[in-house]
């Protein structure tokens, strides 16, 4: 039975229930809800225009039941259904909304809070859904402190707070919350929540600030004490003015936009730079070789410098940086085609300048000598570094390391995309790049980090102990110079061509004499870092 209501005036004054046992339809009627009043729905509930007063609608269903109010307000509702209730379009409260039982799933609809509407009884499995596009709005009138919004996913309750101070016009602050890791975070973040809010703001000159909390354990992944508080403006992630609380498990980070995520995650900087391998180096292209990843890729998807032969030190990185297997994919630009690994140190410009290794990551080379983190496009993230000045040096698995000069080359590194200064060792001038000009190859007016580094150790050298010209003819080609080991991700592939030759065109004992050492054989090239 359907209880359909017509273009009348019905008023529920002194009435302490009326039971809709089936569904309630209210068709341009005027309907009111008088203070004191309850009118209990046991099916589904339409209307096509505002519900008016101060009484309740209580929401009593034993099967799902659906809220289809046409953008109108309700003035209090409860609902008291395990079986839950779900918009079909958008609606608002006026006065408060109340929950014994069960969740209000929103789907692709917005709810409107009023500014002086209330939330109650709101906890684990009983709360407004955020399943999908739709958002819970709170109307803003006036400065609020920590306005909670009874939102969260599942079972698991993961409510928002809202903090504001200023002027408000048709004001409104809209939140949902996501149970999964925010997407836009950088690709190597080491700690992180696994939930976050997206929000949006209209009408407030002044400060609005969203707090989000979550589970406790289960939405972290890392270490919970290095948890700070971000918001994503679509661009750029900023902690400015965050606040954290690991006791109440709280992020919150103010909203400079009209949209973006709030988020939790450790404190990151990032860094941007640029190197060119001489190994792989094209003067008439002024582009590098990509000839490991095509017509297959050879290059590793998991950083190669953990384990050897390569086994460079790493430096609080515990995580081994994996990359998807599309990153090595042809790009729409063939400069943004990956080249390499590579292996960046973040130095300290404080204690011993530049000596000091503060932390490593392996990140990949592009063809335009732009270093990128594992997603193939971002600037590389170092963790739990604060904002300010550092020394970079560059190292790769066949050449020799390059380093700014810590003295006159120091890189300000902070948390922002936008402004991320760029380290450009191919374009420095020898007073910014540590060592002599010996230190590295000038060539077609670009610096290029020296090749032919085969066995791994800090010199390119042809001849006496340990030389290189011997590990590729007798580690890698097993004495037998007049073959060709072909398609390999070799350290004796000196010039990055996916074969290991030691005569003939292109072969990679000439990269050790004539490229490196310019045909000098006791010659050695030394490696250049401030160790």
């Amino acid at each position: 039975m359907i209880k359909k209501l017509h273009p009348i005036f019905l008023l529920l004054g002194l009435i302490v229930c009326n039971n809709s046992f089936a569904q309630l339809y209210i068709n341009n009627a005027t309907f009111v809800i008088q203070s004191g009043a309850t009118v209990t729905v046991q099916g589904d509930l339409t209307s096509n225009t505002d519900i008016q007063g101060t009484g309740k609608l209580l929401l009593k269903g034993s099967a799902s039941q659906n809220v289809n109010m046409g953008g109108f307000s309700l003035p209090t509702l409860e609902l008291d259904n395990a079986a839950n209730a779900t918009l079909t379009s958008n609606a608002k409260i006026s006065t408060g909304i109340l929950f014994t039982t069960g969740k209000i799933i929103l789907g692709t609809n917005n709810l409107t809070l009023a500014d002086v509407a209330t939330v109650s009884g709101q906890g684990t499995g009983k709360f407004l859904e955020t399943n999908s596009t739709g958002q819970v709005f709170k109307s803003l009138t006036a400065d609020v402190t920590s306005n909670e919004i009874p939102i969260g996913v599942g079972t698991n309750y993961r409510p928002a707070f809202i903090t504001s101070t200023g002027s408000y016009t048709n004001a409104a602050v809209g939140i949902r919350v996501l149970g999964v890791a925010d997407p836009n975070k950088p690709a190597m973040i080491s700690d992180y929540l696994l939930t976050h809010w997206p929000v949006t703001k209209t009408g407030v000159t002044g400060t609005v600030s969203v707090a989000g909390q979550y589970l406790d354990a289960a939405d972290i992944s890392g270490t919970e004490t290095n948890l700070r508080g971000y918001y994503f403006d679509g661009t750029d992630w900023s902690s400015a003015n965050e606040a954290h609380d690991i006791a109440l498990n709280k992020v919150a980070a103010p909203i400079s936009n009209s949209t973006g995520e709030v988020y939790g995650m450790d404190k990151f900087t990032l860094v941007k730079t640029k190197v060119f391998l001489q190994g792989a180096y094209n003067t008439s292209t002024g582009a590098m070789s990509d000839a490991l990843r095509t017509p297959t890729n050879l290059i590793p998807l998991t950083d190669p410098y953990r384990s050897a032969p390569y086994s460079f030190t790493e430096v609080a990185n515990p995580m081994a940086e994996t990359a998807a297997a599309g990153v090595f994919s042809d790009q729409s630009n063939s400069n943004d085609n990956i080249v390499d690994w590579i292996f960046l140190e973040l130095r300290s410009s404080v204690a011993s300048p530049g000596n000091t290794v503060l932390q490593t990551r392996s990140a990949l080379l592009k063809r335009d000598g732009n270093v990128v983190d594992v997603d193939g496009v971002s600037p590389v993230t170092f963790n739990n570094v604060i904002d300010g000045n550092y020394t970079i040096a560059v190292r790769h698995r066949n050449h020799l390391g390059i380093s700014a000069d810590p003295a006159t080359n120091l890189l300000a590194l902070n948390e922002k995309k936008s402004t991320a200064s760029l380290l450009d060792l191919t374009t420095a001038t020898d007073a910014q790049i540590f060592g002599t000009a010996a230190a590295y190859k000038v060539s077609g007016g670009k610096n290029l980090m020296w090749a032919g580094n085969a066995n791994f150790n800090t010199r390119v050298s042809f001849i006496g102990i340990n030389n290189d010209k011997d590990y590729v003819l007798v580690n890698t080609m097993n004495s037998i110079y007049n073959v060709t080991v072909r398609n390999v991700y070799s350290p004796a592939d000196l010039n990055m061509n996916r074969n290991v030759s030691f005569i003939g065109i292109n072969n990679d004992k000439d990269v050790i004499l004539v490229d490196a050492l310019s045909s000098v054989a006791n010659s050695p090239k030394i490696q250049a870092l401030p160790n």
